[in-house]
């Protein structure tokens, strides 16, 4: 009994003192463990349970990514796992809400990341579970978080939903980008993405750099398409890649068009 709550403890799970008698903290300590592990949560410790505990700790954890408005089991898993870990995530609710953020976000700044409040491979290696299920975004017409964009200077609330590479795009263009995305992978063309939306606080960044001489061509800031939830810069290599051909000849099946001529990595959704 004694190893089953050191197992525990070093798997992040607090079963309180690792004194052999499986009591009441002990049995939610299990219990929480199994849920984390998508383990069926009866709080009895068979040979599943076991090797999950002897395996706890060999590897880094991995999930799906989520992101403000995420809902779902993955969600209550990462609340419970940051709630042990010290973090408060508020309530194991499976709503990834502002409280949740904040944990995320004070989780990754104490572990060296970058604190964006997304939780992708990294940040789920950092927690070390393993989670899987089933995850559903909010939002107006079926997006996902809605946020402060920009159009043309002016702050307009837009609906954003994922793309790959952990990025996110308006709702419609995200939809837009993701069929097309699908299209060139049977073609066998990977459209890596390196940028989606943009807040206000990247946007200036990439504004300083580019006027301080240290960074490519940035437009001011509320004036940017990634602002606006509609640009997306994919990793063509140039335009003589198979990749730069193939948006060339297929992106605007999608909406999708090349706006900036000295950019062949910026496309724009433009339907």
């Amino acid at each position: 009994m004694v190893t089953l709550q050191n197992k525990l403890k070093a798997a992040g799970f607090n079963p309180g003192a690792s004194d052999g008698a499986f009591g009441p903290k002990t049995e939610a300590a299990v219990k929480a463990f199994q849920r984390a592990r998508g383990l069926t949560a009866d709080g009895i410790v068979g040979p599943k349970t076991w090797a999950a505990l002897n395996s706890a700790g060999s590897s880094g954890g991995s999930g799906p990514t989520l992101r403000p408005g995420a809902k779902g089991e993955p969600v209550r898993a990462l609340q419970q796992r940051l709630n042990t870990l010290g973090f408060n995530s508020g309530t194991a609710d499976g709503s990834f809400g502002p409280k949740t953020e904040a944990a995320v976000k004070a989780f990754q700044k104490s572990r060296g990341l970058t604190a964006d409040g997304i939780v992708g491979p990294k940040t789920w290696d950092k927690l070390g579970i393993k989670v899987s299920g089933n995850v559903t975004t909010g939002g107006p017409s079926g997006g996902g978080r809605v946020v402060t964009g920009y159009v043309n200077g002016s702050p307009r609330q837009i609906s954003l939903s994922p793309i790959p590479n952990g990025k996110e795009m308006r709702s419609d263009a995200a939809a837009a980008f993701n069929r097309m995305h699908a299209a060139a992978r049977a073609a066998g063309i990977n459209l890596k993405v390196n940028s989606g939306f943009r807040s206000m606080a990247e946007q200036q960044a990439l504004y300083r750099a580019y006027q301080n001489g240290t960074g490519n061509l940035a437009a001011k800031p509320g004036y940017s398409n990634h602002q606006g939830g509609i640009a997306v810069d994919i990793n063509v290599g140039g335009t003589g890649t198979s990749t730069y051909r193939w948006l060339a000849a297929n992106a605007k099946n999608y909406g999708f068009a090349r706006t900036v001529p000295s950019e062949p990595w910026h496309w724009e959704f433009r339907p």
